[in-house]
């Protein structure tokens, strides 16, 4: 093995592995990503019931009820091909003066690691790209190219985990990133308990997350988590590269709740 290698992955601090190597690229960490299992979700058929927070790499189900400290954020956009939103993709790239999104693709078509320049297809700068911007006569139609809000963050048994919200838990996202920048004190210090709530649309019933703060982390969890942080700065994570869309695009009511504080 290179020596260099070899010594990016001995051990720092309490936890496993390094991650901050300049030999690993994003492509080389599968992330440790939690969802909410669906409906169409495959674990359904490994006993998952839906509305259960699963990790897509420890294929951990942790329940309805999950509770995270938080260690830091980063965003990334990923654009999903269906074949009933196909047309509408490839009207919006044709008026920008844009080749078209092949029938051949499907799924997974271009994806940003950095909210500025794509890779796939169309694969072009995200600011130049019809698909990344809102949309409608009133501003509100959100981008046909979603934008996802990442949280890296460790479960209560000091696991690294990454939570996702996007498409209608979007505006937890928001809250979140939010809550963390203006909160006093290093991210890690507040801890929060995520659930799942059931809605339901003209295309069916989904789960969306409900997030709260609760008691603060053990002094050990925080340590962990630093080590986390410390180890994490500056690596780019691709949470995308396989992520397949479990549930139908809710409607536009259908937004996840956010509480502040613990309720009584």
């Amino acid at each position: 093995m290179d020596e260099s290698m070899n010594s990016a992955l001995q051990p720092t601090g309490n936890t496993g592995i390094s991650f901050g190597s300049s030999e690993l690229d994003a492509d080389d960490f599968i992330p440790p990503r939690v969802k909410i299992v669906q409906a169409m979700s495959d674990e359904r058929g490994e006993g998952v019931d839906e509305g259960n927070f699963y990790n897509t790499l420890t294929s951990e189900d942790y329940g309805p009820a999950l509770t995270f400290i938080p260690i830091g954020t980063f965003k990334n956009r990923i654009l999903l091909v269906r074949t009933e939103r196909r047309k509408e993709m490839n009207k919006a790239l044709k008026d920008a003066g844009i080749g078209p999104i092949g029938n051949d693709i499907e799924g997974l078509a271009c994806r940003s690691l950095d909210m500025q320049h794509g890779r796939g297809n169309p694969g072009i700068e995200c600011s130049a790209c019809p698909l990344s911007s809102w949309s409608g006569d009133d501003g509100n139609t959100p981008p046909l190219c979603s934008e996802t809000y990442n949280v890296t963050a460790i479960n209560d048994s000091g696991d690294l985990i990454i939570l996702g919200f996007s498409k209608s838990s979007a505006k937890v996202g928001k809250r979140m990133f939010s809550m963390m920048r203006l909160s006093s004190g290093k991210p890690w210090a507040a801890q929060y308990e995520a659930v799942t709530r059931e809605e339901k649309g003209a295309q069916g019933r989904y789960f969306v997350p409900v997030i709260r703060k609760v008691d603060p982390p053990l002094p050990e969890l925080m340590t962990l988590a630093e080590n986390f942080a410390a180890q994490l700065a500056g690596v780019i994570i691709d949470v995308d590269s396989n992520v397949p869309e479990d549930a139908p695009p809710p409607p536009a009511e259908g937004e996840a709740v956010w509480e502040d504080e613990p309720s009584s």
